[in-house]
C-alpha cells in the first residue's frame, strides 16, 4: 500500500484469547485492544476484532471458545491441554487470515501461532509485546526471525525481555483523558485507591499493608486472577483490616473513574518488571498523585512525571511506600492531570499506530 495514501484501510485485530474484550475489563491489554479498535473505527477504517467469546463488537464465527467457561486456569497458567486446545483455535483463525483480504494485521494475542503463520497471510502483520518474554513466542522470533513480522514494544523494559530479530518499534499505551479525567475529591479523610488485577505480580496486599501503616482507608478495585493468591495472602489481610479496606471487586469503568479520581493518592505495588503500568497513568490522568514500587516499566514510564512518586522496592515495600505518601498528597493535581493528559494522550499512540500502519516511521528500536 502507497504509504502517502490516506484512504481508510481494512485492519483485522487479533485479540487475546483468555478473556472477553468487554467492560469490566479483565485487564490493561483487554482495556489497550478495545480502545485502540474504537478509535481506528472512529477514523474511518474497517476494523474486525477477532476476541474471546463474549467480546462486544468482534467476530464471533472465529472468536476464542478454548477458555470460555473453563475452570482450573489463572492468569499466568492453563489447566491440562488449554494451551494447546487455544493454539488451535488461533490455526483456525490464521487460516482464514490467510486470503481473506487485509491490508494489515494487529495481533495482540499471547500466541505464538500468529508469529509462526505470519508467512501465511498477504496483508503486514504488526505483533504488539505486552509482557515479558514468553516462551513459545519467542522461540518463534528465534526459528524464524523476520519472516514473523513487525514487531512494536509498549516499552524499553518489556522490550529488553525479548530477543526481536528484525528489530522493533516502542509504541507506549495510551488514556482517553475524555473518560480519565480530573472530578471532585471524595476523600475526607483522605483515601488510598488500588486498581489492578489481584495477582501476586501486582501485589495488592503491598497497597493494603502500605495503607494500614499510613493510617489511610483504603479501596481495591480488580478482577481475582489468581484464587490462591485471594484466599492465601490478599484475603486475610482485608479480614484483619477491618473496615478501613474495602474490596469492590470488578468494576466498570462508570464506577471505577471515580473511585480513583475521588481518592488522595494511588498505591501501585508491582512484584514483577511491570510492562507499562496502566493504571499509573490513568490515576494520573484523573489529577491523582501516584506512589508506585519502581519495577520495570514504571521507572521507564514514570521517571520524572508530575504526581509521581517513586519508591525502591526494597526488602520492606509496604513501609517504603507508607513513608512516599505524605509527600504524594501535596502534589499539585490540576498539574498532574495535564502532564499525563499531553504525555499519555490515547490521540497520540493512535497517530503512530496509524502512521505505522500506512509504512510511516515512528521511530526504531533494534
Amino acid at each position: 500500500m502507497d504509504a502517502q495514501n490516506d484512504d481508510p484501510m481494512t485492519i483485522a485485530v487479533i485479540g487475546p484469547s483468555r478473556f472477553p474484550i468487554r467492560e469490566p475489563y479483565a485487564g490493561g491489554l483487554e482495556v489497550v485492544v478495545a480502545k485502540e479498535v474504537a478509535a481506528l473505527r472512529a477514523r474511518g477504517h474497517r476494523v474486525t476484532l477477532f476476541a474471546a467469546a463474549g467480546s462486544e463488537g468482534h467476530d464471533p464465527r472465529f472468536e476464542f471458545t478454548a477458555m470460555s467457561g473453563v475452570t482450573g486456569f489463572g492468569d499466568s497458567f492453563y489447566p491440562p491441554g488449554g494451551y494447546e486446545a487455544d493454539a488451535a483455535e488461533f490455526h483456525r483463525l490464521m487460516d482464514h487470515l490467510a486470503d481473506s483480504g487485509f491490508d494489515v494485521i494487529l495481533n495482540h494475542s499471547l500466541s505464538h501461532v500468529p508469529l509462526i503463520r505470519a508467512a501465511d497471510v498477504d496483508a503486514r502483520m504488526i505483533t504488539t509485546l505486552h509482557c515479558p518474554r514468553l516462551a513459545p513466542m519467542q522461540d518463534a522470533f528465534d526459528l524464524l526471525g523476520g519472516s514473523t513480522g513487525l514487531v512494536q514494544a509498549v516499552s524499553r523494559s518489556v522490550l529488553g525481555s525479548w530477543r526481536v530479530p528484525q528489530g522493533a518499534e516502542v509504541v507506549p499505551n495510551g488514556v482517553d483523558t475524555r473518560i480519565w479525567r480530573p472530578r471532585a475529591i471524595s476523600a475526607t479523610p483522605p483515601r488510598a485507591v488500588w486498581s489492578g488485577r489481584i495477582v501476586p505480580e501486582k501485589a495488592p496486599h503491598l497497597a493494603v499493608d502500605a495503607a494500614l501503616r499510613a493510617g489511610m482507608d483504603l479501596d481495591l478495585a480488580g478482577r481475582i486472577g489468581d484464587d490462591r493468591y485471594m484466599r492465601r495472602v490478599l484475603a486475610p489481610r482485608l479480614r484483619d483490616a477491618g473496615g478501613t479496606v474495602r474490596y469492590h471487586g470488578a468494576l466498570g469503568r462508570d464506577s471505577l473513574v471515580p473511585l480513583v479520581a475521588g481518592a488522595s493518592v494511588a498505591l501501585v505495588t508491582p512484584c514483577w518488571e511491570e510492562p507499562f503500568g496502566l493504571t499509573a497513568v490513568e490515576a494520573l490522568a484523573c489529577g491523582t498523585p501516584v506512589v508506585a514500587l519502581a519495577r520495570g516499566g514504571i521507572r521507564e514510564i514514570l521517571s520524572g512525571q508530575p504526581g509521581v512518586v517513586l519508591v525502591d522496592p526494597g526488602r520492606d515495600p509496604g513501609s517504603a511506600l507508607a513513608a512516599a505518601i505524605p509527600a504524594a498528597l501535596t502534589l499539585d493535581r490540576v498539574a498532574t492531570a495535564r502532564a499525563a493528559a499531553a504525555a499519555f494522550s490515547h490521540e497520540r499512540r493512535i497517530d503512530r499506530v496509524e502512521a505505522q500502519l500506512r509504512g510511516l516511521p515512528v521511530g526504531a528500536v533494534s
